[in-house]
């Protein structure tokens, strides 16, 4: 990717907005999914997000579901509209959207951020699921077993022997009807920004979805609560009593946790595995996949 180029493509989509001068563009070396630029203009800064592998349908949704965050006073970063009115942008590298640059940093987590982590996920959970765009988990049971069992040099076949076996043992809990509503579906800590202790924002909602909210809980617990990479029932607890101050867990809902802890580790090593596939690893992609898969047979034993 030639950066002159991807800068250029910035200046063109910025030539639609009140900006005023462009004094710098640099590249954000983060994330799997995305290209991401900041620019510092005479506006302020802003955040440039190219989706190279979302649709403009997709990314339309997301802005729709923006406003609907926005109605609640959600603590999110929202898009910015151009002159036109616009808020995606067709480019060479996708379709792009303008976001104000929020500072701040990602949780370490502390108890603290844990807890006002759960707090905030409980809110958006509560959030009417009618108000908001439909739109499917893609991260879902039956689509990730038939990629996993597809060959790859992306997942060694020991380690898609230990994905199955894992999967198996939790299927049954994953077909049990739970409470469903709106998700963010990737929240992990580098998709939460904190400033002076204060949550300001919930980043990238991307992969938001209309689907079990035990499915965000339990990602929000395998990526927040852990201790050197691995789980610890010390943090989970806590982030479990923060969340149920706001939206108190059903007792099939505290059931079927432990299975949905599982699933979402199998659940992004999949999507992992997916991505590598279509488009090649990226750098710590493999170990990423690997790092999940073993996790679950440490969930398992709890």
């Amino acid at each position: 990717m030639r950066l002159e180029s991807l800068y250029g493509e910035v200046r063109e989509v910025l030539a639609g907005y009140a900006v005023g001068r462009i004094h710098r563009i640099s590249r954000i070396q983060q994330g799997y999914g995305n290209i991401n630029l900041s620019a510092d203009t005479d506006a302020g800064m802003l955040f440039v997000r190219f989706s190279p592998k979302k649709s403009t349908e997709e990314l339309e949704k997301e802005v729709r579901l923006m406003r609907v965050l926005k109605k609640y006073n959600f603590p999110a970063a929202y898009p910015l509209a151009g002159r036109d009115g616009q808020y995606i942008h067709l480019t060479s590298y996708g379709p792009a959207l303008i976001y104000p640059f929020l500072f701040g940093s990602p949780p370490l987590p502390t108890y603290e951020q844990i807890k006002k982590t759960a707090t905030t996920l409980a809110r958006l959970h509560l959030i009417p699921a009618g108000e908001v765009p439909e739109k499917v988990n893609t991260i879902r049971p039956s689509l990730c077993n038939e990629i996993i069992r597809h060959p790859t040099s992306c997942l060694p076949p020991t380690l898609r022997d230990r994905w199955l076996g894992a999967f198996e043992k939790i299927n049954g809990s994953l077909e049990t009807p739970l409470p469903t509503g709106l998700i963010h579906g990737d929240l992990f800590p580098d998709n939460v920004l904190f400033k002076d202790g204060k949550l300001i924002a919930f980043l990238d909602f991307e992969e938001f979805a209309i689907d079990t909210f035990l499915f965000d809980i339990a990602m929000a617990v395998n990526g927040f609560c852990l201790t050197k990479g691995r789980p610890n029932a010390q943090k989970a607890a806590l982030f479990l009593d923060a969340y149920e101050k706001e939206r108190p867990l059903l007792p099939e809902e505290k059931e079927h946790l432990e299975a949905y802890l599982v699933w979402t580790a199998l659940g992004m090593a999949c999507w992992h595995v997916s991505d590598c596939r279509k488009n090649g690893p990226q750098a710590g992609q493999r170990e990423r996949i690997r790092e999940l898969i073993e996790m679950t047979e440490e969930l398992r034993q709890k």
